[in-house]
């Protein structure tokens, strides 16, 4: 399945999200399961994710916070992003409103 199918169903279904990128493992995990997407850079994992959130959700907000974390927002969603790149993980946390 496409990633951005993939999370487009999960992120649809489900009032809260967590989502981890292994970079190294070329996994995503969704709430715990884990899916084997191949290695794609954090920009493609963190594009698709934001294309998704702008496709169920609607125009939001960017929030910086640190080199390596933002908050996306607007009356419906809350989303915070924090890239590890020394880890190799990327985790995101969505919230519905």
């Amino acid at each position: 399945m496409e990633l951005k199918n993939l999370l487009r169903d999960y992120i649809g279904k489900n009032r809260e999200v967590r989502i981890v990128y292994d970079i190294d493992r070329g996994e995503i995990e969704l709430n715990g399961e884990r899916y084997r997407i191949g290695e794609l850079s954090f920009s493609e994992v963190g594009n698709s994710v934001k294309d998704v959130l702008k496709d169920l959700f609607g125009e939001y907000r960017t929030i910086p916070h640190t080199f390596n974390s933002e908050t996306y927002e607007n009356e419906k969603f809350r989303a915070e992003v924090l890239a590890l790149g020394f880890e190799g993980l990327l985790r995101f946390k969505i919230e519905r409103r």
